[in-house]
């Protein structure tokens, strides 16, 4: 049994219309702009079966972390220009293998001339013996401490990476 979701989200404004921004983000590579500092280990490669591009609806890719961990995402919805939303699995870091799966998305809405980027990820803990500490423990370390932290300092990277590439192809005004 699953037990009730845990979820974060962190937003931040990028000054670039949506259109451009969600363009600059879906051609990024994530070890370009996902944080990672002595707690969160660095990306060391991603694998996308069949080369795919990670823009179609079941499109799978699998992140390898630096000291052998491992994260099964498949894409879930694409909405260009608006959204995707993608499912984590797999996880093999300590504490993640807590989880049942994972869900995440990354929205983008007009906000003046700018986008307001918004990460949202929903955690569902595996049902087990002690559930109620896991839950308490997990939410502590996992989703108000690393979690934060990462989707803060992501969001700060990739507002500075999308801001300077897209004014640096002279695509805004």
């Amino acid at each position: 049994m699953i037990q009730a979701p845990l979820s974060i989200q962190r937003s931040c404004h990028i000054p670039v219309n949506v259109s451009e921004c969600f363009s600059a983000f879906i051609g990024l590579n994530p070890q370009e702009y996902i944080h990672h500092d002595a707690i969160i280990a660095p990306i060391t490669a991603i694998d996308r079966p069949g080369g795919h591009s990670f823009t179609e609806i079941g499109d799978e890719q699998f992140i390898d972390f630096k000291g052998g961990f491992r994260i099964r995402e498949e894409l879930l919805a694409f909405v260009k220009d608006r959204q995707f939303v993608y499912r984590g699995t797999g996880f093999t870091q300590p504490l993640l293998t807590w989880l049942d799966h994972a869900k995440g998305s990354f929205e983008f809405e007009a906000e003046g001339e700018g986008t307001r980027l918004t990460w949202r990820y929903t955690f569902y803990l595996k049902g087990a013996l002690g559930n109620a500490v896991r839950r308490a423990v997990f939410n502590t370390v996992i989703v108000n401490f690393i979690w934060d932290r990462m989707m803060t300092r992501t969001l700060s990277n990739l507002t500075q990476i999308i801001t300077l590439r897209t004014l640096n192809t002279g695509r805004t005004e």
